[in-house]
């Protein structure tokens, strides 16, 4: 079974241009492995960094992220 963090790094490998088989590969995750994956890297970032992020992030993500107009 892999995992995202695999996943990833055969991602990474093919963007630096390694080459690779044509052949498909099927990639099973293991339940919950996104989860403990984002929990972790949550749980490395100090929370004065948390801080930082607005209190309306996620209510107004297309605006952080993108600058589209805010909606009230």
């Amino acid at each position: 079974m892999a995992t995202a963090t695999k996943q990833r790094w055969r991602t990474a490998e093919v963007a630096r241009g390694k080459k690779r088989s044509t052949r498909r590969v099927a990639v099973e995750f293991a339940a919950g492995s996104l989860e403990t994956e984002l929990s972790a890297i949550g749980k490395a970032v100090p929370a004065r960094e948390w801080a930082k992020v607005p209190a309306d992030y996620f209510a107004r993500l297309d605006h952080y992220l993108h600058g589209a107009p805010k909606k009230k």
